[in-house]
């Protein structure tokens, strides 16, 4: 009979598989011995009921029935030996396997826990042990920055006591004379006076001749439309872009004794463009020194008749007030209008040269007031 497993337990059922192969494997070994005896009677009948008996036949077949008689006594033993003598020993057989497989969980689970501890304190050892490489580490890179900040601070102290021993050395400077600057008290210019214009750039002094310049360029270019006949009317003017390719044709260069003049178009104005020459000007030397060219050239200005306005790039201040401080010692009245590094000098060429039609006046334009005289001096 087949044992049921219990549904409350996973290792008695193992068992009881283990009972029903064994149970099989018996019955199938008794129905061997049965059908075994069966067949050594059924050859003895044979033996006996012939007439005539083999005495090897016979004695062939009583070895045979000893062997079998054997085989079944040996049987017989195995399943003495397979069948348990009552069900409580093979209960206590099942409950011990169960403690021991509890056992056995118990202390799997107990080394699980113990492995998780070992992992975690060396997972926390070996974080220490990367903290403690770390701090080596930085301790060594300091040690070298100390070194490096020491040789540096050897160096710098070095040097100071070389700058010592050269100011040691070094005579004793007498300051330089004060710079004496007055406020600026912007005012118009007297009625009647002209200006005198000079350009402060590249830490010199250029005087600019525009209205003599002027007058030169303008007859040259009225000279030039008419020889080469570009004047096409009050209605159109005269083309700009001829007019410029013949003049530059017959005027290679325009210059003065400080600067490269350009004469070039902006609307339908001719204008002229002054760039200062880097080989004319005078130095804040020649401006100081009471002999130079440029000192005698200032003192020949009539200070009743003209004043001086200078415009100031942002490289030329210097030059600008030993200029300033000449033209104050000479009593001429002066004004500056400080400018950009990219400034340049440029003014009208005036004259009746227009590269187009003349604009038409505005009939209904309301006459302007009466400008206030700008301030121009200080």
């Amino acid at each position: 009979m087949r044992r049921i497993a219990s549904a409350d337990s996973d290792d008695g059922g193992g068992l009881d598989s283990l009972l029903d192969t064994m149970t099989n494997v018996v019955g199938i070994l008794i129905l061997v011995l049965i059908a075994t005896q069966l067949g050594v009677k059924d050859a003895v009948s044979r033996i006996a009921d012939s007439d005539v008996v083999d005495p090897q036949a016979l004695a062939a077949a009583e070895e045979k029935l000893r062997l079998t008689q054997a085989q079944k006594e040996a049987l017989l033993a195995s399943l003495q030996d397979l069948q348990p003598t009552d069900g409580s020993g093979l209960d206590v057989q099942l409950e011990d396997l169960r403690r021991k497989i509890d056992e056995t969980r118990q202390q799997v689970q107990q080394t699980t826990e113990t492995a998780n501890q070992f992992a975690i304190k060396l997972e926390a050892d070996r974080k220490k042990a990367d903290e403690a490489k770390q701090q080596l580490k930085d301790m060594a890179d300091n040690k070298q920055n100390k070194e490096t900040l020491q040789k540096e601070l050897n160096a710098a102290l070095e040097q100071e006591a070389k700058l010592k021993a050269l100011l040691d050395k070094t005579p004793v400077q007498k300051a330089p004379p004060p710079k004496i600057v007055t406020l600026p008290d912007p005012r118009p210019a007297p009625e009647g006076a002209k200006p005198l214009t000079f350009l402060c750039a590249n830490n010199k002094i250029y005087p600019i001749a525009a209205d003599n310049v002027r007058e030169t360029v303008r007859k040259r270019a009225e000279f030039v439309v008419q020889a080469r006949k570009l004047y096409g009317g009050p209605d159109v003017g005269v083309n700009a872009e001829r007019f410029l390719k013949e003049f530059t044709k017959a005027n290679r260069t325009l210059r003065d004794d400080y600067f490269d003049v350009e004469l070039y178009a902006r609307g339908i104005y001719p204008r002229l463009r002054f760039t200062p020459r880097t080989n004319a000007g005078a130095t804040t030397k020649e401006v100081a020194s009471p002999r130079s060219r440029f000192r005698r050239q200032l003192a020949q200005i009539d200070k009743t008749q003209y004043y001086a306005r200078f415009i100031v790039l942002p490289d030329s201040y210097d030059v600008y007030l030993s200029v300033r401080a000449a033209v104050d010692e000479q009593g001429l009245l002066a004004g500056w209008d400080p400018q950009g590094a990219k400034y340049q000098y440029e003014t009208s060429l005036g004259g009746p040269l227009l590269f187009g039609p003349k604009p038409k006046p505005n009939p209904n334009a309301k006459p302007a007031p009466p400008s206030k005289p700008p301030n121009v001096i200080d």
